[in-house]
């Protein structure tokens, strides 16, 4: 466990190990330089991703002795065990096996050159590398994918409004609980997206929007209206963090204009544009953009018909204030022409059959994973509204808690809870809880129908009798990849339909069954830069969806809202507003502790377990990378000093799958080094080259490297595009989700 330990430690110490080298934006070649010798390690080529856990790659060498001038090139082959960090895009790989390998070169010279490489860089050493550059070499049919699941495509119910409005969604009937047990004239809403209040005194109700107060004397009919006249209990709130956010706009100001109030008992959408729509025309297409608003909202000049994106789905319709019908299955071929350049361009990862669209569900299947020791303390407290009440999920032998927040089942006789990424296992309901390294298979058949389904991208990874390392690939995070073969967020409207059902007015109804991924609500729009779906559109809530932003803790008779896990301002991300089941406090997807240490991977809170964690840290000194274990963290060396890692020139050297090193000269150009220099190659006509020593042709061989040069240059672009949309945006290098400016 220990020499474990050691090298996973070795790993992660290396994990941004300044910033330059974690985000893998330094360039390439790497070159390494120590008492006058020199190495330059060209970017790697991926032969190919094992499951996503081993990665096979090679790459050229140059490699400079202290007494000569003259580089000598190689090749290095690896087989490397890999790590993932999603809010970075890097991989870590923490190689095994290494061949060296210098063409021509007798043996002595070889020795002695193999003998400055693992001088300059020894077996064993961690590279990092841009995870965009990784994926460019892989084709997605041959790699483990996200599977299709039907997906609900039906519009919800779409508004529209050319003046300033917000939307109140409310989970089925508006329901309200005592703020506390000693406030019981002032009311809280626990189903909806808005911080919404009623006045048992005075019959009204009220809803806070920003820094402003609208009251109605009915909540779903309106009408809402502006006022500084509060009541009673709003004036004397409790004390504790939980209402400090509302306590700040009280009275509040008012305003002149106030915004209109859309109303709906289930999950849908607003367009909202500033005035008449807007329309700019996109290249090579017959589609328009409308300009004046911040939803994905298109005009195809050939039939006048509208296209709305929301959620991974198209929808139809001949206005903007009419109903909307299904698109995602016959979307118009002019949606795959747009422009890389155009700002319509990032819709094309949910067009069907495009590139972007393979990329998304390609990323989206790349596996997150947590480490936990066996022996370690496992979460204990799940949290019932009474008596645990479990209830069958239609056609599987899987039965759910439908009275807690948390996601609970019961099948085989045992209790199993999805924690934060993890599987956990009791005898009974209401634990002592461990950490399970077998999950029955009934649990993977919960449909996507059901609010539930997202457990079932949660797995067990591997078993040590020590460790259990569990993974999450985005479906976690409840995005789906449908049938169509594009990446959509949430089930669909049925799913709202089935909560709602659910909904039990006999019992204590504190909450919904436990937070939902809606997939209406908050405007979800993909990015392939930010890594996933996130929340773009304030004016629905706050908290960017019902269901998540409050819920009753039965036994204080108090609230726990977004407000108080993470502020309204900061819940930017779909993953966060949807998805509390992958961190601590509402899946952040990050724990944050006293010591500025920000984690990733996290089985849960620092404070009460012990279980392997990776990350960074940011300070004035630059970034480091370390891992936690318990409540120490360690942090190790960077690329500083003797042995610095500079950003070399001319990443034009390639390693051959011969053991030969190439040279790309210019379009269909190639230059071969046989050890003494480099020399063209002749792909045809008089003196041609021979088979090379892997039997290929000159035009099988010149096939692969051109391969290997599109591969390269396609990666260099996604990686630099990446990082230019996080840095032009400001987002935030944590993995928090786009800036405000984005939502």
């Amino acid at each position: 466990m220990l020499k474990r330990l050691a090298a996973i430690l070795t790993l992660l110490v290396a994990f941004a190990a300044n910033a330059a080298m974690a985000s893998d934006g330094s360039g390439w070649p790497k070159v390494i330089r120590k008492d006058g010798k020199q190495l330059s390690v060209y970017q790697p080529q991926i032969d190919f991703w094992q499951d996503y856990k081993v990665l096979h790659f090679r790459c050229a060498i140059a490699v400079k002795s202290a007494s000569s001038k003259q580089e000598m090139y190689g090749v290095v082959e690896n087989e490397a065990r890999t790590f993932v960090d999603h809010d970075a895009r890097t991989v870590a790989l923490l190689p095994g096996t290494r061949e060296l390998r210098f063409p021509n070169a007798s043996d002595s010279v070889a020795s002695a050159l193999r003998k400055t490489v693992d001088e300059l860089y020894p077996p064993g050493k961690a590279l990092i590398l841009s995870l965009d550059r990784v994926l460019a070499y892989l084709d997605p049919e041959k790699q483990p994918q996200q599977p299709a699941v039907d997906l609900n495509v039906e519009a919800p119910p779409i508004f529209q409004s050319s003046k300033p409005a917000i939307m109140l969604i409310f989970l089925g009937e508006p329901q309200f609980e005592p703020v506390s047990k000693e406030h019981k004239t002032l009311m809280f809403a626990v189903n909806t997206n808005w911080d919404v209040f009623h006045d048992t005194a005075t019959k009204r109700s009220y809803l806070l929007n920003k820094e402003s107060w609208l009251v109605a004397t009915d909540p779903l009919n309106g009408p809402w209206t502006p006022t500084v006249e509060l009541p009673a209990g709003l004036l004397d709130l409790p004390s504790d963090e939980n209402w400090s956010d509302v306590r700040a706009q009280i009275p509040g100001k008012l305003v002149k204009n106030p915004p209109k109030v859309f109303v709906s008992t289930e999950p849908a959408e607003l367009i909202l544009t500033h005035g008449e729509p807007a329309l700019s025309p996109i290249a090579g297409t017959k589609l328009m953009r409308v300009t004046n608003t911040d939803s994905d909202l298109f005009l195809n000049t050939t039939d006048g018909i509208y296209y709305l994106l929301v959620a991974g789905r198209w929808f139809r319709a001949s206005g903007l204030d009419v109903p909307w019908s299904v698109a995602s299955k016959d979307l118009p071929a002019d949606f795959a022409l747009i422009p890389g350049n155009d700002q319509a361009a990032r819709v094309k990862a949910v067009v069907p059959g495009t590139t972007e669209a393979r990329d998304a569900v390609l990323l989206a299947s790349v596996p997150s994973t947590t480490e936990v020791g066996m022996a370690d303390t496992a979460p204990t407290e799940v949290e019932y509204d009474g008596q645990p009440n479990f209830s069958t999920i239609p056609n599987t032998a899987v039965q759910y808690a439908t009275n807690s927040p948390q996601q609970v089942f019961f099948v085989d006789g045992g209790y199993y809870w999805c924690n934060q990424g993890t599987w956990l296992i009791s005898s009974t309901a209401t634990g002592p809880w461990t950490f399970c390294a077998v999950v029955p298979p009934a649990m993977y058949s919960i449909p996507p129908t059901h609010p539930a389904h997202n457990v079932t991208y949660v797995t067990v990874r591997d078993v040590t009798l020590n460790t259990v390392v569990y993974a999450q690939t985005a479906g976690y995070s409840a995005e789906y990849v449908a049938a169509t073969g594009v990446l959509m967020f949430g089930p669909g409207i049925l799913m709202g339909a089935l909560i709602a059902d659910n909904w039990d007015e006999d019992q204590h109804p504190s909450y919904p069954p436990y937070p939902v991924p809606y997939s209406y609500g908050c405007g979800a729009r993909y990015s392939y830069s930010y890594g996933g779906y996130y929340r773009a559109a304030y004016a629905c809530g706050p908290y960017g969806g019902v269901g998540v932003g409050a819920y009753h803790d039965p036994s204080t008779g108090t609230y726990f809202r977004g407000a108080y896990a993470h502020g309204p301002a900061s819940v930017t991300s779909v993953r966060q507003a949807y998805n509390p089941y992958s961190g601590v406090s509402a899946g952040s997807g990050r724990i944050d502790t006293d010591s500025g240490f920000a984690v990733r991977g996290a089985a849960y809170n620092p404070s009460t377990g012990t279980s392997l964690r990776g990350g960074y840290r940011s300070g004035a000194k630059g970034s480091v990378a370390g891992i936690r274990k318990g409540t120490d963290a360690v942090a190790g060396d960077s690329w500083d000093g003797p042995s610095a890692v500079a950003k070399g020139k001319g990443d034009n050297v390639y390693a051959g799958q011969d053991g030969a090193v190439y040279r790309k000269d210019g379009p269909g150009s190639w230059s071969s080094n046989s050890g003494a220099g480099w020399g063209p190659v002749n792909r045809s006509g008089s003196g041609a080259q021979e088979p090379n020593a892997a039997g290929e042709t000159p035009e099988e061989w010149f096939q692969d490297l051109e391969s290997q040069a599109q591969a390269r240059q396609r990666g260099d672009r996604m990686t630099q595009k990446v990082s230019s949309d996080r840095q032009s945006a400001g987002y935030p290098q944590s993995g928090e989700g786009p800036p405000a400016a984005q939502r």
